[in-house]
């Protein structure tokens, strides 16, 4: 017995370990034949093992020596009769399902196993890191791992590329202003390189930031210490120039402003901000339906032709969709609005990018799976923290990818899950 909790201990330690390298991108990428569209390597269907995938499958592995699995079926929790469980588990049942009929079995299948597998650490968050128990541990975690990489940030913007200019260093894209295809804005008229972190985008760097820095606004009060990388944090948010990210975290503020008011009641506060955010989730799902939407910005009318490609992937095969991670195969091909000679990108739109990949039954699921999340968040009483990042998630997941295509923030969604959903 004393052994078996010796086991459970290690797989916390490196439970909080992961917390800390959640912004990593070291991997090892396997580019197989399956890897290419039109003879280029994509990093969407490269098969890629990274750093957190071995940590995660480490943390599960003790896990099922402790005797975690069985601990968690007969848990006097109840999990398996929670709604919200029965339904991830279904959904992710589902997702399977759509790798069976995939275009691309191998590229489909990988992005499945690193779906899975991060969905048994959201179980083990459920059971064994008691978020009563552990949560300012984990805030100090986010504490030391937000200042880092912020000072990364900052020193990328100032340097007008890579600090290490070296993948090796945890993951760091080499890059400068000359850089092919890097992204380019335009700064007091001047162009400037955005901050791009440990990340493969300022977008996913600014959804990674503007989630982080909330978990630390609500104890400022009584963690000074808290200040050094929220004010490194927002300059390197800013630095990313990553709009949405900038209206995630306003709305975070805001939220938790809102929350924190004595006046009224709290929990009427949390439906009228859940309301407003699903009402906007749906205006933007069905947006480029409407065939007078018309912009010259790229990152506008790119968006809006993606999402008219996944509705006619969506008509084409409405059951089990195009094979879980096998949009990017197809873009091309469906993107007949686009006067790019070739922009390979899945949708930028979750909800689309899992009705399209997975099918009808996945996205309802889905669906309902993010209704039943609310739902808990909203009868939760802590801190707001994990509330808030579950709006902000949508926000963000209604105009990006990464929180399904990108391992550190499909990582990050998952185990906010875990912790918030107790």
């Amino acid at each position: 017995m004393v052994k078996k909790q010796n086991i459970l201990n290690l797989s916390k330690y490196f439970y909080f370990i992961l917390i800390f390298l959640i912004p990593v991108n070291l991997g090892k990428h396997f580019e197989v034949l399956s890897s290419y569209i039109n003879g280029v390597a994509i990093d969407y269907i490269t098969p890629t093992v990274y750093i957190q995938d071995i940590l995660v499958f480490t943390i599960l592995i003790l896990w099922f020596i402790s005797g975690g699995l069985y601990r968690f079926i007969y848990s006097e929790d109840n999990f398996l009769e929670r709604k919200e469980i029965i339904v991830s588990i279904l959904f992710v049942f589902s997702v399977f399902l759509s790798t069976l009929s995939s275009l691309r079995f191998l590229p489909s299948f990988y992005a499945w196993s690193r779906m899975f597998i991060y969905f048994l650490l959201f179980l083990y968050s459920l059971s064994e890191v008691r978020v009563e128990d552990n949560f300012f541990k984990i805030l100090d975690i986010v504490f030391v791992s937000l200042t880092l990489i912020s000072i990364l940030g900052v020193g990328q913007f100032f340097n007008k590329g890579s600090i290490f200019n070296n993948y090796l260093f945890l993951g760091e894209q080499p890059y400068t202003l000359s850089t092919p295809n890097i992204t380019v804005k335009n700064f007091l008229g001047k162009s400037v390189v955005p901050s791009y972190g440990l990340f493969r985008h300022p977008n996913t760097f600014g959804g990674y930031l503007s989630l982080m820095l909330l978990w630390l606004i609500p104890f400022l009060k009584q963690r000074k210490r808290y200040l050094i990388p929220l004010v490194l944090g927002i300059l390197s948010l800013f630095f990313t120039f990553s709009y949405i990210s900038w209206v995630s975290f306003i709305f975070g503020v805001f939220a938790h402003f809102v929350l924190s008011k004595s006046v009224g009641n709290t929990h009427n506060k949390k439906q009228i901000l859940s309301g407003t955010v699903v009402a906007l989730c749906l205006f933007l799902l069905v947006l480029p339906l409407f065939k007078n939407v018309d912009s010259k910005d790229p990152s506008v009318y790119r968006r809006i032709n993606f999402s008219k490609a996944s509705y006619r992937m969506i008509r084409d095969r409405p059951l089990f969709g195009v094979g879980f991670n096998n949009s990017v195969i197809l873009m091309d091909s469906y993107n007949t609005d686009s006067n790019d000679i070739s922009f390979v990108q899945p949708v930028h739109n979750i909800f689309l990018l899992v009705f399209s990949e997975c099918g009808v039954l996945s996205f309802l699921l889905f669906c309902l799976f993010l209704i039943l999340i609310v739902e808990k968040l909203i009868n939760s009483s802590y801190f707001y923290v994990f509330f808030v990042s579950i709006l902000q998630i949508l926000i963000l997941s209604s105009f990006d990818h990464y929180f399904i295509t990108m391992h550190q923030t499909f990582l990050l969604l998952w185990v906010v899950l875990g912790l918030g959903l107790q």
